[in-house]
């Protein structure tokens, strides 16, 4: 087996669907399914057993997940090594951000970047995901969450707080129904640092959401359209001036923003240049994200 048939099996492994791996690999599934047909019949084992619910791996396929892994993680571990000695203020670098943070903050400032280093491409990752340094899925992380990074290195930057935003017109018509008359605007829980539940007093109930997205933008235009209340990252909300602040930001949604990176790229010039560059331009903006930037409630 090369290295292209490891892979192969490894994301069907990782999926354990062949349209998982298809779009792992980013080929089509006729490919995939071809190519471990082939693979099994050369060697002449059955690495999978198929089955309604996907492809499950049999003593074989493990066998070949556990060699494919270390592999896998040796040839991600020798890049960083390498970009890690890489000295030179030019190439690519992947950044990802949250929508909050990278719609609302980034590429004002980047463009700073950009312009002072002209020998460094930026690519900004927009997701909710936790995309995956040790995979050089990314470089940089933008990260909004509760926990310390576990296995990064970076820096904590400040609180990050979400309040409840309605338009005029909702709160004329509504702005006196308890909260679990409330009609609610979130984004969806695949958003994992926005949870749907907003309060904690259990006798309320789940909130009544009448509309979800999985794009903050898209909560926000609904939010203006009058269609309910959303809570929202107070450096978007307070930003929209056809929104107003219900309330004091929610404890209970709140949690850290950090830039991280990997320990292996640290000392890499591009990957230090821009971590130092956004660790100051983020906490110049610390009023914005810690909700500081009000205006007028409503009376």
């Amino acid at each position: 087996m090369d290295w292209n048939d490891l892979n192969l099996v490894l994301a069907i492994c990782r999926a354990g669907t062949l349209s998982g791996a298809a779009k792992t690999l980013g080929v089509n599934h006729s490919t995939v399914f071809r190519r471990i047909n082939a693979i099994e019949k050369q060697l002449n084992v059955r690495l999978f057993d198929r089955q309604p619910s996907g492809y499950v791996m049999t003593e074989a396929g493990e066998a070949v997940k556990r060699t494919a892994e270390r592999i896998d993680r040796d040839v991600h571990a020798l890049s960083r090594e390498l970009l890690g000695r890489d000295l030179r203020l030019e190439g690519l670098l992947r950044l990802t951000s949250p929508e909050g943070v990278g719609l609302g903050l980034l590429n004002r400032h980047l463009s700073a970047f950009c312009a002072d280093h002209p020998g460094v491409h930026v690519d900004l990752i927009i997701t909710s995901s936790n995309l995956r340094l040790s995979r050089r899925e990314a470089d940089i992380a933008i990260r909004v969450t509760r926990d310390a990074p576990a296995n990064y290195i970076g820096h904590r930057i400040c609180k990050f707080r979400f309040c409840m935003y309605a338009s005029p017109s909702y709160i004329d018509s509504n702005g006196d129904l308890p909260l679990e008359e409330q009609r609610w605007l979130v984004t969806d829980d695949r958003v994992d640092y926005l949870p749907p539940q907003i309060w904690k007093n259990k006798q309320h109930g789940a909130p009544r959401i009448v509309f979800s997205s999985n794009h903050t933008m898209a909560v926000i235009d609904a939010a203006k359209q009058g269609l309910g209340v959303a809570p929202l990252p107070c450096l978007l909300g307070d930003a929209e001036n056809q929104l107003v602040r219900l309330d004091d930001p929610l404890e209970t949604l709140t949690m850290d923003l950090w830039v991280l990176t990997h320990p292996d790229l640290r000392h890499t010039a591009r990957v230090r240049a821009l971590m130092t560059f956004l660790v100051a331009a983020l906490r110049q903006e610390t009023d914005r994200i810690e909700g500081r930037t009000a205006g007028p409630r409503p009376s």
